[in-house]
């Protein structure tokens, strides 16, 4: 199963301390009973810690399930663990969450809304990467691109386009598809080895066997920066 990140800004200057401050021991639990058992449902920041310049935690969820066994439905207490990380890149600070979208936008919201401290303004917010700087990531090795696909583009009934690999070789077609829209997606091998898929709201998914470290070194070296360099153009920084 491919390994999925996403990375968000964070959009008020905050320093790890804070951070942790308003982290630790933050959660909304409540008491369940299943099948004469008291359980906890609900989430909470289970770990944070500062390692190596970056605060990490584990960010847990607890609910009960239905699941069919049989002729049987069974109500049974699950916990997810999902690992995050803020991390500080060209003078700004970013959360890195180890989930696919739907779970990585969920803890996202969460953990801004401790961030923001009882106000309605969220301090987490995605993080985009400027297409220019988008592009930079696999226009160098056009060999090694195995998906382009173009969003928004200006023609009647088509809202996407996609360039495989072979296609994207072909100059002249890439640089029309250009003209006719925005690169949005793209899926190549990296440096590093791994088959790898990007989108410039930086959704990072490995298709290629790899550590979880590994992973969110390359979203915090590779990815973060591009982000970093939309937000200085905006008058973020």
């Amino acid at each position: 199963m491919p390994l999925a990140l996403k990375a968000f800004e964070v959009a008020e200057a905050q320093s790890f301390e804070e951070v942790a401050a308003k982290l630790k021991g933050y959660g909304v639990l409540e008491r369940e009973e299943v099948d004469g058992r008291e359980v906890e449902v609900g989430f909470r920041v289970a770990r944070l810690e500062l390692v190596e310049g970056e605060l990490r935690g584990v960010f847990e969820e607890s609910f009960v399930a239905s699941v069919r066994y049989r002729d049987e439905l069974l109500r049974v207490p699950v916990s997810v663990s999902t690992e995050f990380r803020f991390a500080e890149v060209a003078g700004s600070l970013y959360l890195i969450v180890a989930a696919k979208k739907a779970r990585a936008n969920r803890v996202a919201a969460r953990l801004s809304a401790a961030l923001a401290a009882g106000r309605k303004k969220g301090v987490i917010v995605e993080a985009r990467i400027p297409e220019e700087e988008f592009r930079r990531l696999y226009e160098a090795r056009p060999e090694a691109v195995k998906v382009v696909v173009f969003t928004d583009v200006r023609l009647p009934d088509v809202g996407k386009l996609t360039l495989y690999g072979s296609q994207l070789a072909s100059s002249g077609l890439y640089n029309e598809y250009l003209k006719l829209g925005s690169v949005w997606y793209a899926v190549f091998e990296a440096e590093e080895g791994f088959v790898v898929g990007v989108t410039r709201n930086c959704i990072v998914t490995f298709f290629s066997k790899v550590e979880p470290e590994d992973a969110f070194k390359f979203v915090k070296e590779k990815i973060l920066p591009l982000a970093a360099k939309g937000r200085a153009a905006e008058g973020g920084a």
